[in-house]
């Protein structure tokens, strides 16, 4: 993946450095580096589609940046993910201003994706704090939102 992380991304961990998770929901994967990095999911999951093409399936519509030649730059980049198995990518264009890529989630591996014209960091703020951003806020059941490294 040659292309570079969005502005508000950085920023986010910028401001809450290290490991941890979001009112222990959310875990945003790190910007650079380790094993949870954007990077390195990014790696495993075109290993897993290009290992099998089978796992393909699991991506559509949008499919996994860069597993196969008919994407032309476009294509799901995971960015996080929640303990209960939500995901959360985004929808890359190579060739549009990182700042620009929707996000697009899901709260099971097995459901559609839903797309949301919002950055990560607007995303996550809603999850945090919106009880009505269904089906993904925790608003509801989390007061006070938090952060806590690992």
């Amino acid at each position: 993946m040659n292309t570079p992380l969005p502005a508000d991304f950085r920023e986010l961990h910028r401001r809450f450095p290290g490991w941890g998770a979001f009112s222990d929901h959310v875990l945003v994967l790190e910007a650079e580096g380790g094993a949870e990095s954007v990077l390195a999911n990014y790696e495993s999951l075109l290993r897993s589609v290009r290992g099998n093409p089978d796992n393909r399936r699991i991506y559509e519509p949008f499919g996994i940046l860069g597993a196969n030649d008919e994407s032309k730059g476009t294509g799901l980049v995971q960015w996080g993910y929640s303990f209960i198995e939500e995901e959360y990518y985004w929808l890359v264009d190579a060739s549009q201003d990182p700042s620009t890529w929707p996000v697009v989630a899901r709260v099971d591996p097995l459901e559609p994706f839903q797309r949301f014209d919002l950055t990560a960091s607007q995303f996550l703020y809603r999850v945090l704090t919106e009880a009505e951003f269904s089906p993904f806020s925790v608003a509801a059941t989390i007061e006070t939102p938090y952060y806590r490294t690992f």
